[in-house]
């Protein structure tokens, strides 16, 4: 009978930088484990909050560590490290959001969600016993989905993030809060990645 996947979660913060992530890597594995999944390891914003990423294409400084390497040959030899294990590497994938000071609101500050003052909105959860109250991530900047002219170039940028990393090796994604990200983009963006 086949079974799933036996995913492992590798926390970046507590498993230090790239390079000391690899001497977990055999433990891992004879635990029979497959699969390991590493939460955000990206550039944070003001906040530090792994889940707040500034720059995408910069490593988080505790995973960079004192490496001189830049981050795509680090991230590059921890995939082929752990594929010599036999275990495939996913990492989190997270469209819905960004920190508020990401270089993408810079970059491209009509793909946001605005106040009626302009100011940047953020993600929110309404308490489901109380609908008065809701949590507010403020170091969060929430992606705005519903235009529709700016459709071919969020599908163009999330499609080379993606072809990006999985050119340094990484197998799969988490989908984070896959649910606050129309179908339409998931559906060519996963195009594009296969």
């Amino acid at each position: 009978m086949p079974t799933g996947p036996r995913i492992y979660n590798l926390f970046p913060l507590l498993a230090g930088s790239v390079r000391e992530w690899i001497a977990h890597l055999p433990r891992i594995e004879r635990m029979g484990f497959d699969w390991v999944f590493v939460n955000p390891f990206h550039y944070p914003g003001f906040s530090g909050s792994l889940y707040a990423v500034k720059d995408p294409y910069r490593l988080h400084p505790i995973v960079q560590g004192d490496e001189p390497a830049p981050p795509d040959q680090l991230l590059r030899e921890f995939t082929q490290a752990a594929d010599a294990h036999g275990l495939s590497v996913m990492m989190d994938l997270v469209l819905n959001h960004t920190a508020k000071d990401a270089l993408l609101v810079d970059q491209h500050p009509d793909w946001f969600a605005r106040e009626p003052d302009g100011s940047l909105r953020s993600p929110r959860a309404i308490d489901p016993v109380d609908p008065r109250k809701a949590t507010v991530w403020g170091d969060l900047a929430t992606i705005d989905y519903a235009e529709p002219g700016a459709r071919p170039a969020q599908v163009a940028y999330w499609s080379d993030y993606l072809r990006h990393y999985l050119g340094l090796g990484f197998k799969g994604f988490r989908c984070d809060a896959a649910y606050q990200v129309p179908a339409d983009l998931w559906q060519a963006i996963v195009s594009k990645a296969r």
